[in-house]
């Protein structure tokens, strides 16, 4: 079976702008992470828990890297619902690249010591927790602090790596999910009968 030059010029069309959403996309992750999960974790630190009346004593670098999961995992998956309305199948894919870069970096990743397996030092050092960062007053405080907290610096390796490749998987998730069960169809028809029934 032969491929005519019109069909040759729109498959051609399709997998640009394929490329071009999943750039959209990509950069709509990693967006998510560097604005989103931090303001995420300021505000239920200092807005939801104290509503609640939660007390929390660790300070915000540790509450922030302590839950990475959750900031990051969490609106991902929330934005990768809206794609139940573009219906880009490139959103699915997104996962790939956070992923190919951390394993990257844990391919290449070093152990402070050499009596340390490499692969269980990466694993804790890109996934593990126990943070330990006090709280700081003054820049000068931070500044001080990021000098000799090896804690600081595992935490934002995290929230470099890890918290893009949890993203990329809650995002790419949501999408898939949304495209196969035609999430957004139904939610917009449960809205649209919840209106009908009010007005």
């Amino acid at each position: 079976m032969e491929i005519t030059v019109e069909e040759n010029k729109g498959l051609r069309r399709v997998s640009a702008w394929s490329v071009m959403w999943f750039l959209f996309h990509l950069t709509a992750v990693y967006a998510l992470v560097h604005f989103v999960t931090p303001w995420f974790a300021g505000w239920t630190l200092g807005t939801l828990f104290p509503i609640l009346g939660r007390q929390i004593t660790s300070g915000r670098f540790e509450f922030l890297f302590t839950h990475i999961f959750v900031f990051s995992f969490g609106p991902a998956l929330l934005a990768g619902l809206v794609n139940a309305r573009l219906r880009h199948k490139a959103a699915q894919l997104v996962w790939l690249v956070p992923t190919a870069i951390l394993v990257y970096k844990f391919a290449t990743f070093s152990p402070l010591s050499v009596m340390q397996d490499r692969f269980s030092a990466a694993g804790n050092y890109y996934f593990g927790g126990g943070f330990h960062i006090p709280e700081f007053r003054y820049w000068q405080d931070l500044l001080a602090i990021a000098g000799v907290n090896s804690d600081m610096t595992r935490g934002m390796d995290q929230l470099k790596f890890t918290a893009f490749f949890y993203a990329g998987i809650g995002y790419s998730s949501a999408a898939w999910i949304s495209m196969r069960w035609k999430l957004a169809e139904r939610l917009w028809r449960k809205i649209q009968d919840w209106e009908e029934a009010i007005f």
